[in-house]
């Protein structure tokens, strides 16, 4: 008879131990199942969240290392990158294009900001208006090529006005509507210095002198915002995010970007113009005032942010090495390179929870599933040796019987695993669905938020992240389980099948 009836015929004898074979493999198959589902959902979570993050980097100081030397008491002296090596940088192969800004903070009485109406931060305090400044050093500003802002009128700047620093400037719509400005018209910025007297320090200690600075509108924009979800149910974290998103929003209205050069010169002037009149602002801890020259040398700090845009983001990996590198070989140790998507990490734990504890489940359920399912076919061999014994006697060919024995468990096992396919994946569901909750009640309090990074722009928050998370059935998914389930049960076979090699007829049938 052909082994392969053989073994139809033996599962249909035998369907208490078929029974007991086929519950072993389908509830092993269920915790293998699971853990593939989950796997593969939060990779695709990872991946499709780092693709929402951009491929984009920066550098950034090493906050860890340089709280590290504090704790220690080693004394740091920080010394600022070079234009050179930004410029090194941006011509690694990874970088698609990238941009260098001098940023700085400047008080205005006449530039009126924009504020919220429901705001009472400090934005606006005693007539004094705030805003930042940002330099670019080439015509496309990196804001609007990272989708950040969106130029609606007139234009960006021209190398002419790049190169010369020209006071031409690109503001937002809103700040244009609330001076009153357009496109070509020429606004004044009266730059504010204060000086605090002695005594309690007060409004009416305050002492301002103001130099005032001409540019013109050559660019307007509006700033892009995220899409708000509707949730009439809020958490306080949700309500923190949505918080800070509106501070950084209007943080990005009240920008005014200006050529790099230009900046420059202000902030060496300002420096010189606040020395001039409130020299003691200067001061050291003896109330010593230091001669201009040291001044210019010493408080001339440049404060410069780089954004680096990658080709793809599965090379933001290698440009972190080679940067990094980069640094440590100009001695800038207390710098890094930071990348959009490092904010995977923070936003991320319930996935990683859960990308954790399947991948230990997986690894132990195949282990389990070897040991177990070999232990029970031996036994059950055990139990047939005699049958064994008389087909050896008959002259069957070993390769026959142990055909008979792999087919009778394949068999089994592949209705256990058809039917562990899908409840393995209503099971992950369930699982992933209650260890998300639980993560997220424990990470409300303690979870960073992320807002006004340069390389991220607060598009993620963790609700994005489970929303990403979806555990379906795919074809990638059945295949990868079939494959890892057949595998194990082959590899349960080997020791049963070297049994049934090592059987001796004739001492079976004395």
């Amino acid at each position: 008879m052909n082994f392969f009836k053989r073994a139809l015929l033996s599962i249909q004898r035998r369907k208490s131990k078929s029974l007991i074979l086929f519950l072993v493999i389908f509830i092993l198959g269920n915790l293998m199942a699971g853990a593939i589902a989950i796997q593969q959902a939060t990779q695709h979570v990872e991946t499709e969240i780092k693709t929402r993050l951009g491929a984009n980097a920066t550098v950034s100081f090493n906050q860890e290392k340089l709280q590290k030397l504090s704790e220690e008491g080693t004394d740091i002296d920080i010394k600022e990158p070079d234009i050179k090596v930004y410029k090194e940088l941006g011509k690694l192969d990874q970088v698609k294009f990238y941009d260098y800004s001098v940023i700085d903070y400047i008080t205005t009485e006449k530039l009126k900001n924009v504020v919220s109406k429901d705001d009472d931060s400090i934005l606006d305090i005693n007539g004094i208006h705030y805003f930042t400044v940002k330099g670019a050093s080439r015509p496309e500003l990196i804001d609007v090529q990272m989708k950040k802002i969106s130029l609606i009128e007139g234009n960006t700047f021209s190398q002419e006005e790049i190169e010369k620093g020209l006071p031409v400037a690109v503001i937002s719509e809103k700040v244009a509507t609330e001076n009153n400005l357009h496109v070509g018209d020429s606004f004044v910025m009266d730059r504010v210095i204060e000086h605090y007297g002695t005594g309690n320090v007060d409004v009416e200690n305050i002492e301002r002198k103001s130099k005032e600075y001409s540019a013109t509108v050559v660019g307007i924009f509006t700033v892009n915002q995220v899409e708000k979800k509707e949730n009439s149910s809020k958490n306080s974290k949700q309500i923190e995010q949505e918080q800070n998103q509106q501070i950084d929003y209007y943080d990005k209205l009240n920008v005014i970007y200006f050529p790099n050069d230009y900046i420059e010169k202000t902030q060496k002037e300002m420096l010189e113009f606040n020395y001039d009149n409130f020299p003691d602002n200067f001061s050291d801890e003896n109330s010593d005032i230091p001669d201009k020259e040291t001044v210019l040398k010493d408080f001339s700090f440049k404060n410069i942010q780089a954004t680096y845009v990658l080709n793809k983001p599965e090379e933001v990996e290698d440009f972190k090495l080679l940067g990094n590198q980069i640094l440590k070989d100009n001695k800038l140790d207390y710098y890094k390179i930071e990348a959009s998507s490092d904010q995977f990490d923070s936003i991320a734990g319930p996935i990683k929870g859960m990308a954790n504890i399947s991948k230990i489940v997986l690894i132990v359920s195949v282990m389990a599933s070897v040991f177990i399912i070999t232990l029970v076919i031996i036994l059950f061999l055990r139990d047939r040796k005699h049958e064994l014994g008389i087909y050896l006697s008959l002259g069957e060919k070993r390769n026959r019987v142990v055909g008979q024995i792999v087919t009778e468990v394949l068999l089994v096992a592949i209705i256990a695993m058809t039917l562990s396919v899908f409840s393995g994946n209503v099971l992950a569901k369930n699982f992933s669905e209650s260890l998300m909750t639980t993560q997220q009640i424990d990470n409300t309090e303690d979870e960073m938020m992320i807002f006004g990074s340069p390389v991220v722009d607060f598009q993620i928050t963790e609700d994005d992240v489970i929303d990403a998370y979806d555990i379906k059935l795919t074809p990638s998914y059945i295949v990868l389980f079939y494959l890892i389930g057949l595998i194990v049960v082959l590899l349960s076979t080997i020791v049963p099948l070297v049994y049934i090699m090592r059987l001796n007829p004739k001492k079976i049938m004395m």
